[in-house]
């Protein structure tokens, strides 16, 4: 399985598991400009932008490691101008799942919510 089946079936599991938290998913693989949504999602009355990252164990680094200061802005632009698209008024905020799979093909998932609170100038 290369990188790219990899990481689509992170966001298969991704998917899956936001529905057992009683999620509601409205899109998936969304291009905004330049940039991709992985998965838009509502939880209860709040839009989520989720950004999915997988890895296998013994990679370099944690899956939710990989989301620096660079990806980060870039999600928060595209978000923004999906958000902006829709013409969405109410809270939204961006959480990131992160997805391991490890030597037997088991997978652990983490989710990290409102991953940009008390950041400035984003």
């Amino acid at each position: 399985m290369n990188h790219l089946e990899f990481g689509s079936r992170g966001e298969e599991i991704a998917v899956r598991y936001l529905k057992r938290l009683g999620w509601r998913i409205l899109g998936k693989n969304i291009r905004i400009g330049h940039g991709e949504i992985d998965i838009i999602a509502m939880d209860g009355d709040e839009l989520v932008i989720v950004e999915v990252r997988s890895r296998r164990i013994g990679r370099v680094m944690p899956p939710e490691m990989s989301v620096g200061p660079q990806k980060l802005r870039s999600v928060v632009k595209t978000a923004r101008k999906y958000v902006d698209s829709i013409s969405y008024l109410g809270n939204w905020r961006i959480d990131v799942l992160a997805i391991t799979e490890d030597e037997r093909g088991g997978v652990g998932i983490e989710r990290f919510g409102d991953v940009t609170v008390g950041m400035r100038g984003w």
